[in-house]
């Protein structure tokens, strides 16, 4: 086999990629024509994943899925705007098998791949950056009050372990008269 010949996998075709993405790598499953044609980890690095699809799939109609999970659509807005299909699918809508209850990220990653490309999945639709960036904000938000909530509610548990349920009674908490009362 010549040189060029090993540089790619399959060429002008199309390809349908499985994208099982976890925080340290990524495992690829790559479906074309019917059959597993390659599978592989690399590193959860874009570039690596953009050389990968560039270099051994030439000329290919590429369309990868992966699950909607921790790194939310950053991976989905690369890809589209290197010219490469992208769906991201809900995990919990993603058909199994009823008789194979493992699961690893390799049967995830061929499972996403067949799904694919029987065209059995259902898509999420992918929000525009900013009102991703809007809901970051607003969940920002909410945890944060809800551990100031927390932590009122332990000061309170402490002072009425501590005897002073009646001098702070349960209500409203005003920080001035709150200070004041504790410097008494």
């Amino acid at each position: 086999m010549n040189r060029k010949m090993k540089d790619y996998i399959v060429k002008s075709k199309k390809v349908f990629i499985g994208l099982e993405d976890s925080k340290k790598t990524w495992k690829l499953d790559v479906r074309c024509d019917g059959i597993e044609i390659h599978y592989t980890t690399m590193p959860a690095r874009y570039a690596g994943l953009r050389e990968y699809l560039k270099g051994k799939y030439p000329g290919c109609d590429i369309t990868v899925i992966y699950e909607a999970g921790f790194k939310g659509f950053g991976l989905h807005d690369q890809l589209v705007s290197d010219g490469i299909k992208c769906i991201v699918t809900p995990p919990n809508k993603v058909t199994q098998e009823k008789s194979n209850r493992v699961k690893t990220d390799k049967i995830d990653a061929r499972r996403l791949a067949t799904v694919l490309e029987k065209g059995d999945y259902k898509a999420c639709t992918v929000p525009d950056k900013e009102r991703r960036e809007d809901r970051q904000v607003s969940r920002a938000m909410i945890q944060v009050q809800g551990e100031i909530i927390r932590v009122k509610n332990r000061i309170r548990k402490f002072f009425d372990a501590n005897g002073y349920a009646e001098t702070f009674a349960a209500g409203a908490w005003f920080c001035r008269l709150f200070i004041a009362e504790l410097l008494l």
